[in-house]
């Protein structure tokens, strides 16, 4: 008894008090065709237990690397209600900070919508931080498409868009399995995502199960053709106060 009581005493340490506060930098080769460095972050979830001082590393080693383009994927707060009662400026501060010469993308994820449904709120948040929100839309960022859809779970996605003609498309979704429902992967060289943070709470081949995430739920998968899949275990934290087999991480994609 004394052994399992040990054992949930360390898992709750290391889980709450250690691991959360990691950040595991990945690099992902994609393509040599434009040789660009594309900086992904994704899921922040900013709330009383994920405070804006622990974006600080990851943001200033974004600033450090100096990619050409930026992506985030969508969870900036945990609730909007949340955001809206607290002090904001520290993260508004941190994401106008970031800066890229091709631009600063974001889509927004479920937990970016008010308890009415809305995602205004969120939306004007991040473009006062100097991000273009893409919903439904698909832009130039010089040789490069970028294509962002709604969210699965509180938006609605065109699933059939195309996106614009460049020599290198990119699609960020903000759950994985968005994809099974996209009706043209094949147009798309890369395509982006968050939301399952790895599963968040990860021991051997357990992990918990997120709607829009048990198809994909971590790292890189190859769709078939020149597609390919990249799901971001994010930054923060929801439901549970806890990171365990899954640190924080930020995403270098090479195209």
């Amino acid at each position: 008894m004394i052994w399992i009581i040990i054992l949930l005493f360390s898992f709750l340490f290391y889980g709450i008090l250690l691991e959360p506060h990691f950040m595991r930098v990945r690099e992902v080769k994609i393509s040599d065709r434009k040789g660009l460095k594309v900086a992904h972050f994704t899921d922040t979830h900013f709330n009383w237990h994920t405070r804006p001082y622990r974006f600080y590393k990851f943001s200033k080693h974004i600033k450090q690397n100096q990619p050409d383009l930026i992506l985030f994927t969508g969870d900036l707060f945990d609730k909007v209600s949340w955001a809206q009662k607290h002090e904001r400026s520290k993260v508004k501060e941190i994401l106008a900070d970031l800066d890229a010469p091709l631009g600063k993308f974001a889509i927004l994820g479920n937990h970016d919508f008010s308890e009415e449904g809305h995602p205004n709120y969120i939306r004007s948040f991040l473009e006062e931080s100097g991000f273009t929100v893409l919903t439904n839309q698909s832009v130039r960022a010089g040789d490069v498409s970028l294509t962002g859809l709604a969210d699965l779970r509180e938006g609605q996605p065109n699933f059939g868009m195309l996106p614009e003609q460049a020599e290198f498309s990119l699609l960020m979704i903000h759950e994985p399995d968005t994809i099974l429902q996209v009706e043209h992967p094949e147009q798309y060289d890369l395509v982006v995502a968050g939301h399952s943070h790895g599963g968040q709470i990860r021991l051997g081949n357990f992990r918990l199960r997120n709607d829009g995430s048990k198809a994909y739920d971590s790292g890189l998968y190859d769709l078939g053709g020149n597609t390919k899949l990249f799901v971001n275990a994010g930054i923060g934290l929801t439901f549970l106060p806890i990171r365990f087999g899954v640190p924080p991480e930020i995403v270098y994609y090479e195209i």
